[in-house]
């Protein structure tokens, strides 16, 4: 920036300087969004069968990415569905498991869980979480959930749902625990009623739900929205069962970490799987164990809390924290 501009930005009033900088994001934000790249990540996924309508009020929808979730997606969805959510979009990415299968049968029970395909290896989840949340404004949804197959979400005292049609607002975090194996069972098992480990304190990282609207530009990891004008209210709660196995955490981090290489993704994009990747498979299992055990040590984020809690089996909870485990 020349002298000249620089002292003439200076002298303008800070509101006009603070609407100047909105109208460049905003028109760096459309030429992303009908860009190519945008445009590769939308033909790249299908929702066969997806309706349209007009916003219904209140309709809150979610949206998913799903990759080799087999033991843990079927109960996501359902828990989500129980949560009060009007209609699921979910999306396959090229799952070499189950998951599009049980996907598919939940599909067939259910006409809220509607399945499709995303046929793109890179690691563009921001961009793809957009499009996604555009074909459910489409779908008539007023409110928008962007959820991971491994997230559980809940309100204080009534579902999801409710708690979002009751808001007068524009988006909403959510903040999140993370959920690990006890010591004794080492995996976690969907399959029977299980207790784990729950970090007590939350996560310095939110995650975000929203107003339908056309286009909303969702951040990478559902963090944020980098179009906002204003900050979410807070009240949701989610527990994130990102690490089950050691086998299932290994396998998950080796393939984001190729997609984030296909998306030619900066270092600064998901650290904790790159860390987690940098390590040799032979050192993992011992980290694991330790972990596990709190002895100080984290997976794979040394910022991560080991302050935890033993509860028996939290997926069957219906509201968040109903036996005040969580002051």
């Amino acid at each position: 920036m020349s002298t000249l501009r620089r002292r003439v930005r200076d002298s303008l009033p800070a509101s006009v300087v603070a609407r100047v900088n909105r109208a460049r994001l905003l028109a760096n934000l459309q030429r992303e969004r009908w860009g190519r790249g945008q445009r590769r990540i939308n033909a790249s996924i299908s929702v066969p069968n997806l309706p349209r309508a007009r916003r219904q009020a209140g309709a809150v929808w979610g949206v998913c990415l799903a990759r080799n979730e087999e033991d843990i997606v079927e109960h996501t969805i359902r828990h989500m569905l129980d949560q009060g959510l009007d209609g699921i979009i979910v999306v396959d990415n090229m799952s070499t498991d189950r998951t599009r299968a049980l996907l598919d049968e939940l599909a067939a029970a259910d006409p809220r869980v509607h399945v499709g395909v995303d046929r793109q290896v890179g690691f563009h989840q921001g961009g793809k979480v957009s499009y996604l949340a555009h074909l459910a404004w489409r779908a008539g949804a007023d409110w928008i959930v962007p959820f991971d197959a491994d997230e559980f979400w809940f309100a204080e005292g009534e579902s999801v749902g409710d708690f979002l049609r009751h808001l007068d607002v524009a988006s909403a975090w959510c903040d999140f625990r993370n959920v690990f194996p006890t010591v004794e069972d080492g995996a976690i098992d969907f399959t029977r009623r299980q207790s784990v480990q729950v970090e007590r304190h939350a996560s310095a990282w939110l995650r975000v739900c929203f107003r339908a609207r056309r286009w909303v530009w969702v951040g990478e990891g559902n963090h944020a929205l980098r179009d906002a004008v204003e900050l979410p209210v807070r009240g949701l709660h989610m527990l994130h069962y990102s690490y089950r196995s050691l086998e299932q955490y290994s396998r998950k981090v080796d393939h984001g970490v190729a997609a984030l290489e296909a998306a030619g993704k900066d270092a600064s994009i998901a650290t904790h799987w790159r860390l987690w990747a940098s390590i040799p498979p032979a050192e993992r299992e011992t980290l694991w164990r330790r972990s596990l055990s709190g002895d100080g040590v984290t997976t794979d984020d040394p910022g991560a809390s080991i302050d935890r809690v033993v509860i028996d089996d939290p997926t069957h909870w219906k509201t968040w924290n109903p036996e005040g485990e969580f002051s």
